[in-house]
């Protein structure tokens, strides 16, 4: 910045009884984006999973007919019990954004399998969740270490006894993805889900 400019700055601060360090500077807010992550067409009660960036970290989601699997943060997941297309918005800092999910009869047959998320850490004994999208709504998971008490679901919950990264795989519609699972001992903070009553398991879910 030039000298001679700055040195006006601080004159009229002077005299108007002010220091730099009342001025106050414009921050810009990012850009609120929504969407989606996979396949934007889901079958009857396939949950679609959408995502919110930009904003000021905060959002909040609205919409019509929503049957809610999760809800808060930058993840949105939905599912609607008939098919047609619905918009579901989301706003922060006073923005605001939109996304369509198309629904359709049945299992909708996209590809863009994903499993999230994709690396966790658990303690002993702690309860990993996972969930499946996109592929043709039909999931089926696997894991060399675990007991599998069901195997199919979008959902999956897996326990274990024994330190170390474990991998899981869901198949859906010819499509092979994983997810990993890092077992640690100590204490690791993570959310109460359901847990399974033996070492080593693993079930589906939310089919």
């Amino acid at each position: 910045m030039n000298k001679k400019y700055l040195l006006s700055i601080m004159t009229i601060l002077t005299i108007t009884g002010m220091s730099v360090s009342g001025v106050g500077f414009a921050q810009t807010i990012p850009q609120l984006n929504c969407s989606i992550l996979g396949a934007s067409t889901v079958g009857v009660n396939q949950p679609a999973n959408l995502l919110a960036s930009g904003g000021n970290g905060t959002y909040a989601w609205s919409g019509d007919n929503l049957n809610v699997t999760n809800s808060g943060g930058t993840q949105f997941l939905v599912s609607y019990s008939s098919p047609g297309t619905y918009s579901v918005r989301v706003t922060s800092a006073g923005q605001l954004a939109t996304c369509n999910v198309n629904v359709v009869s049945g299992n909708a047959t996209t590809g863009a399998l994903s499993c999230a998320p994709t690396t966790q850490n658990v303690t002993l004994g702690q309860t990993a969740t996972l969930s499946a999208f996109g592929g043709d709504g039909t999931y089926t998971w696997s894991s060399p270490e675990l007991n599998v008490l069901n195997a199919n679901g979008s959902g999956f919950s897996a326990s274990y006894a024994s330190l170390g990264t474990k991998t899981l795989t869901v198949r859906s519609a010819g499509l092979v993805t994983t997810c990993a699972v890092n077992v640690l001992s100590g204490n690791v903070v993570i959310p109460p889900p359901v847990t399974p009553g033996f070492p080593n398991t693993g079930g589906g879910y939310g089919q």
